[in-house]
């Protein structure tokens, strides 16, 4: 008998998963079991030093947890310096991104995996982290997605001798391969178990913290940090709910808006047809438009996103989605963004740069220490009239929503499975350009495509560019089923 799927970042963290499940313990348990370890397996892309989302669905009740980032600065009496600017290479382009001590926000990854675990988990903590602690001790073996995210962020990771040490060896990256440890985050994370978040937020590591970021992200800064449990937004689309986050999120009500202006035009084209993508580049694009820095500055308002699907017609990040045999279902989105550079001394966990990434910390917004920042980030539960339950998110900072919306138009409309869902090429438009994933599409699909924008912008190698989707779904006539992102980001789904 079947006690669940998981789809995450890497095939050591879905196999965490999967063996939590088999276990007997739930979807949270399995999703938290999963983050940890994605923490060692990932560190480019997730970790305790950063933030995180999640949609869930327990014992028939709908749920999210904020736990992402807040504005530092509380107590703090000097002058705020701007982070350093550093240019990678990513994926044929040249990207700046800004990292050091300025960029570091208040974490938020172990008070919300903690307090989700200690209300809705079932196995105990020692349990569920017990996997990640003996995997950053004895080591795994790099696999070429784990070897291609930390090739690509090595700039970053470069700056600091203790960041290095986690996805490099003397001057080069780890090959694949390789053999992956962290026995710091092994020691650090057993010690965690047993203080709780305490051993995080107060006394030796969060005086380590405030000391490593130059006294700007401060003690009263992290003792003051709570997660924030709430209940998602709620649409239907078709003949099935789904539920994405609010605030801190700038894309689940947009995802919300996006769907709606595909349901308002009626039943979708066949799939291939040019006006199949030219209805998604159009959803799309109307997201952006309600994008606004008016939308941005109040979405954490009562009532204001509510009041934005009323009015519809009709980094670096890390995924993980789990489906249980009790119908229990989580979708987790983790990021560190880039990193900052440096890790927190004698912990093995690398800080992020939330206030170095301009799109979720624009001008506009004042720095009010405290409040909590923005975020892309959209995980997404969809429930049918049956009881079935489709958890899914996805990694990539802008394409995060295009991502996630062509997957469920894909099952939802053209009755896709998961897996082919998420390996279909994808689009994404950007303003009057449209960007083409041309991998995988005849010469003559891509050239149909350019009707889509005024300029196209072609990719042919398989990459991080166009997000990374992972889903876990359970439905009454096909049971348990998942989908990862194999060939963009190495990433694995697992039946347990």
């Amino acid at each position: 008998m079947r006690r669940g799927a998981i789809a995450s970042g890497c095939p050591y963290s879905a196999q965490v998963g999967a063996d939590i499940l088999s276990a007997g313990g739930n979807a949270v348990d399995a999703t938290v079991g999963a983050a940890l370890t994605a923490a060692f397996t990932l560190p480019t892309m997730t970790g305790l030093g950063g933030g995180g989302v999640m949609t869930m669905r327990v014992d028939g009740k709908l749920h999210t947890c904020d736990f992402f980032a807040a504005l530092p600065g509380l107590g703090f009496e000097g002058e705020r310096r701007q982070p350093e600017v550093i240019v990678v290479p990513f994926e044929g382009v040249r990207l700046p991104f800004r990292v050091g001590r300025p960029s570091v926000a208040v974490p938020g990854a172990v008070a919300g995996l903690w307090a989700v675990h200690e209300r809705f988990g079932r196995m105990p903590m020692k349990e569920v982290a017990a996997s990640a602690i003996r995997l950053s001790r004895e080591g795994v073996h790099l696999t070429g997605g784990q070897q291609r995210a930390f090739a690509l962020l090595q700039p970053i990771f470069r700056r600091t001798p203790e960041a290095w040490r986690l996805i490099g060896h003397l001057d080069h990256v780890l090959e694949q391969g390789a053999k992956l440890t962290n026995e710091l985050y092994s020691d650090f994370l057993g010690t965690l178990v047993e203080e709780g978040p305490e051993g995080f937020y107060a006394g030796e590591v969060a005086a380590r913290i405030e000391e490593i970021t130059e006294g700007f992200v401060t003690a009263e800064d992290l003792a003051a940090y709570e997660p924030a449990f709430g209940e998602p937004l709620s649409r239907t689309y078709r003949r099935v709910k789904v539920h994405t986050p609010g605030s801190p999120s700038l894309n689940g009500a947009l995802l919300q808006v996006g769907l709606s202006r595909l349901e308002a035009g009626g039943e979708m084209p066949r799939f291939g047809e040019l006006e199949y993508w030219r209805r998604i580049a159009d959803a799309l694009r109307v997201t952006e438009d309600v994008r606004t820095p008016s939308y941005e500055a109040q979405i954490f308002e009562d009532g204001f996103l509510e009041g934005v699907l009323a009015s519809c017609p009709g980094g670096n990040t890390m995924q993980v989605s789990v489906v249980d045999k009790d119908g229990d279902a989580v979708s987790l989105t983790t990021t560190v963004g880039e990193g900052a550079g440096f890790t927190i001394p004698g912990t093995g966990v690398i800080l992020n740069n939330f206030l170095g990434e301009e799109d979720i910390l624009p001008d506009h917004v004042p720095h009010v220490p405290g409040r909590r920042m923005m975020t892309s980030m959209a995980p997404t539960l969809v429930e049918d009239a049956t009881g079935g339950v489709l958890a899914l998110g996805a990694a990539g900072s802008a394409r995060i929503r295009s991502a996630i919306m062509q997957v469920l138009v894909h099952v939802l409309d053209s009755g896709m499975q998961l897996q082919q869902a998420v390996l279909m090429p994808r689009i994404h438009p950007d303003g009057d350009t449209i960007y083409i994933e041309a991998h995988g599409r005849t010469p003559e699909e891509v050239q149909q495509l350019h009707a889509l924008g005024a300029e196209a912008v072609m990719t042919y190698e398989i990459g991080f560019f166009f997000g990374g989707v992972q889903a876990a779904q359970w439905t009454a006539d096909r049971g348990f089923d998942a989908g990862a992102e194999i060939e963009r980001r190495g990433c694995a789904a697992r039946l347990a």
